[in-house]
């Protein structure tokens, strides 16, 4: 199996790979990276850095969307649906919009993923992704550190 994160950009100007803008680690992707089992084969695209390869051979597309990014987010996802991949998206967006999300993604992450993540990859497995998984709000106590091995070769 394996899964593709994808950090969207703001959005992208025709014939240019990205528009500048401050980049930091997107730490939401490191985490879900650590909570990933290491059977489970792992890729990342940086939007805000780097083309998408939407023929990317992956079973499941994850997309961490700020409401910045949602436009383009829909675009992505999108483009990999068109393709018969699994969409699932998650973050503060999603959380809170997430019945618009559902017209552009299989399944939506509302709250905070550590609670829902191993589930979400269970039902994956089995092809019973679920619609909506809901994590709680509060601060995780998991004691879990972001896996930064996924920007391995970024920028």
């Amino acid at each position: 199996m394996k899964i593709t994160f994808i950090f969207p950009a703001i959005g992208k100007k025709k014939n240019e790979k990205f528009i500048h803008t401050w980049k930091m680690e997107p730490l939401t992707i490191a985490f879900l990276k650590a909570l990933t089992p290491d059977d489970i084969e792992t890729e990342f695209f940086d939007d805000r850095i780097e083309l998408i390869n939407y023929d990317t051979d992956t079973d499941l597309v994850v997309l961490s969307v700020e409401t910045y990014t949602a436009k383009r987010a829909y675009k992505i996802a999108r483009e990999f649906r068109k393709r018969g991949k699994k969409v699932i998206m998650g973050g503060y967006h999603i959380t809170l919009n997430y019945k618009e999300a559902l017209n552009f993604a299989d399944s939506v992450a509302i709250g905070n993923a550590e609670d829902v993540w191993s589930e979400v990859l269970e039902d994956f497995k089995r092809g019973k992704l679920k619609k909506i998984y809901k994590g709680n709000y509060s601060f995780s106590k998991n004691n879990i550190l972001p896996d930064r091995s996924i920007f391995k070769g970024k920028k």
